[in-house]
């Protein structure tokens, strides 16, 4: 590789970008080093190389997952990303924006980027070179054609970086080519700004006095729980049980069936469908016998009033299924995402269906524990705030974290806390009327959400899963023919159920619910404000503009439930594409690339159709809502 550009000052660069955008593979293709690990990455990591004679130092910095808000990354992520620079003083002369194009770059991915790189202050974009990976996925297009078929969303990432980018192949010796450019990119870069990145001091001052604080608070926290166990282990016997009962909750994706999976070592049976069914699950594990019921998630995002009653009537289920009752509760609830007031108002509602003793035998599971890297689950506890505190403190500051590495030994010690729990407490048994619990800290819970949109949002769901299962059914049998004859992967390994519920059962009652595709029938006049009677004409019209709000709010809930679907969707197929190629089958993976490709493209692509359906409907015919009970 030439270096006839290079000068002797060594160069720095971070490198950000989204998780499965390539950001790693980049810096291994820059540097010459074989491209092995999959191990996501979970902290800062420093890199250095000398290329053409230049020293080249790289930042590999944590992910965010892509077109998720950056409220919904988690604080210690976002800290971990701001103090990257500080790795490289006296600060970076480039950053390398890496974006995949293995999968539509829509409008959400574009303020999904503008939010994290708001992170460091407006200046970052005059310092940054975007890179497009994974070329091969863009069928013979021009990266000109790509850019203008990104609907807008690419070109203005593109122009806020000065149209400063490179497509990069890191597969293909191709690539090679480009790193040289890319180089000769960040020269010129630097040149121009005759000067490296520097970060407001006071925003990093800020984060580092966060981090300190939240390093302290997290060590009180691990001491306490220390302090409680060895109190326990001195004081009260630890029962061997013949059998461990687990019963798992949580949001939708959670990484509920993932937990059960890692808890029973079998991670490779994992599935990305939705538990429509509570279902029991026993093995040895560890030298003792432990039964694990998994449970139907509640939402993340739409309130507890829009849980449908089948999945209320399915955690009944998971209580007692096959008669026994559970020594413990484990609380999923991902690492990696941020827990606002939001979630832990709709966790509390959820769990109240079960009565107010359950916290007393519930333990908050941590799961992606891989993506916190080296920080500790004390101190993501405590950089989340008191949402978070509040749910574990609840849980009598019991917790645990799981991910994908050294899970045999997080296995046995969950077990070894499970069987502490049970010592200072006994089986959980819900109360005569777990059903209707009071809450006496307000009246919220006597509003009601019209129990039409709780069925439409439901069966919506429900019908874009069908449609989504069909589709990639139907592409991997026409895209990959070899691979489903010779591997039985099952669309591709997805294995999706036909255990949807019925439409009778998803009312929770005998009677048929309206169908999705008929948004009137939904949600049309369910109710009069009995404290202003018939509305006049004034109060229509602010009536309709609350409506049109709550409309529009409850589109963009379901929105971004659906958008964690289609994050699961594309890690699975990744991970495929990964073992087939680990296992030396090129044509293979040629042909799960290739159904990738059309899979994802048609998934993005395709609206979920929520906004249509909302907002077709006439604001006149249903101006008589009680838009308070939403």
């Amino acid at each position: 590789m030439s270096g006839e550009h290079l000068n002797q000052q060594d160069l720095h660069v971070v490198v950000i970008g989204p998780i499965e955008s390539g950001k790693t593979s980049i810096i291994n293709s820059v540097l010459g080093e074989p491209d092995e690990s999959e191990k996501k990455t979970g902290d800062c990591v420093k890199r250095e190389g000398e290329v053409g004679g230049r020293k080249l130092i790289f930042i590999d910095t944590p992910g965010w997952i892509r077109y998720f808000p950056v409220i919904d990354t988690a604080e210690v992520i976002k800290h971990k990303i701001v103090q990257s620079v500080s790795l490289c003083p006296p600060g970076p002369h480039a950053f390398l924006l890496v974006i995949g194009s293995d999968v539509p770059f829509t409008e959400k991915n574009r303020r999904s980027v503008e939010e994290h790189m708001g992170l460091f202050g407006e200046n970052i974009w005059e310092h940054t070179i975007v890179v497009l990976t994974r070329k091969e996925y863009l069928e013979g297009k021009s990266i000109e054609q790509h850019i203008e078929s990104e609907e807008g969303a690419l070109k203005w990432v593109l122009e806020k970086c000065g149209n400063r980018f490179h497509m990069l192949n890191i597969d293909s010796r191709e690539g090679f080519n480009e790193v040289d450019k890319i180089l000769e990119q960040f020269d010129i870069l630097a040149k121009s700004r005759n000067r490296h990145f520097e970060l407001d001091e006071k925003i990093l001052r800020e984060v580092e006095e966060k981090r300190n604080t939240y390093r302290e608070r997290a060590e009180q926290r691990r001491q306490k729980v220390q302090d409680q166990r060895e109190i326990l282990q001195k004081y009260d016997t630890i029962p061997s049980l013949p059998e461990l009962k687990i019963l798992l909750l949580g949001w939708l994706f959670s990484g509920k069936t993932f937990a059960k999976n890692i808890i029973f070592g079998q991670v490779e049976d994992t599935k990305i469908s939705r538990t429509y069914q509570s279902e029991r699950r026993s093995a040895e594990v560890a030298g003792r016998r432990v039964s694990v019921v998994d449970t139907p998630g509640w939402w993340k995002y739409l309130p507890a009033k829009c849980t449908p009653a089948w999945v209320k009537t399915e955690l009944q289920k998971g209580l007692t299924l096959d008669s026994k009752a559970p020594h413990a509760i484990l609380l999923a609830i991902p690492a990696d995402t941020s827990i606002l007031e939001e979630q832990r108002k709709i966790t509390e509602d959820n769990m109240k269906v079960f009565g107010d003793d359950i916290w007393k035998h519930t333990m908050v599971l941590f799961t992606c524990g891989d993506l916190l890297g080296d920080t500790t689950i004390e101190e993501h506890i405590e950089s989340e705030g008191e949402p978070l505190q509040w749910l574990v403190e609840k849980c009598g500051n019991r917790y645990h974290i799981l991910s994908l590495y050294d899970k045999e030994d997080e296995v046995t010690e969950l077990l070894k806390k499970i069987e502490e729990m049970v010592a200072g407490n006994s089986l959980f048994r819900p109360g005569p009327e777990p059903q209707k619990p009071v809450c006496k800290k307000s009246t919220e819970n006597l509003m009601e959400v019209p129990r039409e949109l709780v069925i439409f949002l439901d069966q919506k769901w429900q019908t874009m899963d069908r449609e989504l299962e069909m589709k990639i059914g139907t592409i991997c049998r026409e895209t990959t023919p070899k691979v489903t004859s010779t591997r039985s992967i099952d669309t591709p390994d997805i294995e999706f159920r036909e255990n949807h519920p019925s439409s009778e059962n998803t009312s929770g009652e005998g009677t048929s619910p309206p169908r999705p595709s008929d948004p009137k029938s939904a949600i049309k006049k369910s109710g009069i404000n009995a404290a202003t009677g018939q509305p006049g004409l004034e109060d229509q019209e602010q009536t309709s503009d609350k409506l049109a709000d709550q409309m529009e709010r409850t589109k963009q809930m379901f929105e971004r439930e659906w958008g964690r679907r289609e994050f699961g969707i594309t890690q699975r197929f990744q991970r495929q594409i990964s073992e087939l190629r680990e296992s030396g089958s090129e044509a293979d993976v040629h042909d799960l690339n290739l159904s990738y490709r059309k899979v994802v493209w048609w998934m993005h692509r395709k609206s979920s159709g929520i906004a249509s359906d909302l907002h077709s409907v006439d604001l006149e015919d249903i101006v008589e809502m009680d838009v308070t009970q939403f």
